[in-house]
């Protein structure tokens, strides 16, 4: 029997690609669905036998850590939101499964998604070039229109995807194309003035800088690159919107008071923040899930009733850790992170590293892992970078 040509894998991968990607930038509902689905191709046995070979090392470690983090919190607190917490986390699992279905099919798989990533950009850039008076509203904290529902910092961290693949498309592809991915993304991150963006530029760009460096053993492409690293301030602020936001960060941080009464992005960081630690030391053990979510809600606006802070979570992943099970077990997920970081050096999968340890310092901002496209692109870019860079892409299913 022949298959219909968007049933075959070369072009139903691309196809689950789109709609991913559709969910990702448009719609809430379609990525829950498409995040969940994934888990059913386990019920084939070849793809079962052959995705826990390939993702076993290291990834599925990492995983079994968070069924031990959640079964410790459920001893505690056997409550709706705590397991609302597991599932949410283990839908990990079916994005890695989407991801082996999806690349092992596709051969086009890189240059698409690269594309899609450049197109999610044009109502950004459109919005800069029409929208006259979009530098002086970064003066007030505010960015340019972004997809995903305008969440600019999970939309960053998107675009930032996207530039490690073009790295990685340079680097290991040798593809000519790669360059001119690397300029538009990096570009774009440091026009969108969002900070996440600019650390990945500075990480990424840092790593797969060196490692062209030394795979060329060219004196001339280090002083290039010294010239860059010294003409790279003066252009983020010769751009307007980089500029503002940076006279934004350092009005936030030398009129603090001020700041937490109009509600400004850090402001509202430390307050969240420092209640959070107050709490932690206040309860070492934890509060659990929901408790954690209900104290620290209470807590914040105790402390500052003049501002409208109310959040029930910290902006920081892993005070949110400490928060919910406690000093010990809120370190659980962080050793599983140096594993993981260990695992990825040491196998020679530098750029899945990089992409970790910026997931893993964009948690000293935000709480990245307990949100939806937090969660989602974590972990796709993760598995993506690991099963290109590890070479297990082209390991075929039978």
């Amino acid at each position: 029997m022949v298959l219909p040509p968007l049933l075959r894998p070369r072009y139903s991968s691309l196809v689950l690609l789109a709609l991913l990607i559709a969910g990702l930038l448009f719609s809430r509902a379609l990525l829950s669905i498409m995040m969940g689905a994934g888990i059913l191709l386990l019920i084939i046995p070849a793809f079962r036998r052959d995705f826990i070979s390939v993702f076993k090392k290291p990834l599925l470690y990492a995983i079994s850590g968070i069924v031990l983090f959640y079964t410790w919190l459920l001893l505690r607190e056997p409550d709706v939101s705590t397991w609302q917490r597991l599932f949410f986390h283990l839908s990990s699992i079916s994005i890695l499964c989407l991801l082996w279905f999806m690349v092992a099919g596709a051969d086009l798989f890189l240059p698409v998604i690269l594309s899609l990533g450049v197109l999610s950009t044009l109502p950004s850039l459109y919005d800069m070039l029409i929208h006259d008076g979009l530098a002086a509203l970064y003066e007030k904290g505010q960015v340019a229109y972004t997809l995903m529902q305008g969440d600019h910092q999970r939309f960053t961290i998107w675009i930032s995807g996207c530039l490690a693949l073009s790295w990685y498309y340079g680097l290991m592809e040798h593809k000519r194309p790669a360059v001119y991915y690397i300029l538009f993304f990096s570009f774009f991150l440091l026009m969108l003035a969002v900070r996440t963006g600019w650390l990945f530029v500075l990480l990424i760009s840092a790593a797969g800088g060196f490692i062209f460096l030394i795979r060329q053993a060219k004196r001339q492409y280090w002083y290039i690159a010294m010239l860059i690293l010294l003409l790279l301030p003066v252009l983020m602020y010769s751009i307007p919107f980089s500029r503002k936001k940076i006279q934004y960060m350092q009005w936030e941080w030398r009129e603090q008071r001020a700041a937490e009464k109009l509600g400004g992005s850090d402001a509202v960081r430390r307050m969240v923040n420092e209640t959070a630690v107050e709490l932690i030391r206040e309860n070492p053990g934890g509060l659990g899930v929901a408790g954690a979510a209900k104290t620290l809600e209470e807590r914040t606006k105790t402390k500052y009733p003049d501002t409208q802070a109310s959040y029930q979570w910290p902006f920081n992943q892993y005070l949110q850790w400490g928060l919910a099970a406690g000093w010990v077990m809120g370190l659980v997920p962080v050793l599983l992170l140096l594993f993981l970081l260990y695992r990825l050096y040491f196998t020679r999968n530098y750029l899945t590293a990089v992409w970790v340890l910026f997931i893993s310092l964009t948690g000293l901002y935000e709480s990245t892992l307990e949100m939806q496209y937090g969660l989602f692109l974590s972990v796709f870019f993760t598995g993506l970078i690991y099963l290109y860079e590890s070479g297990l892409r082209k390991r075929v299913r039978s």
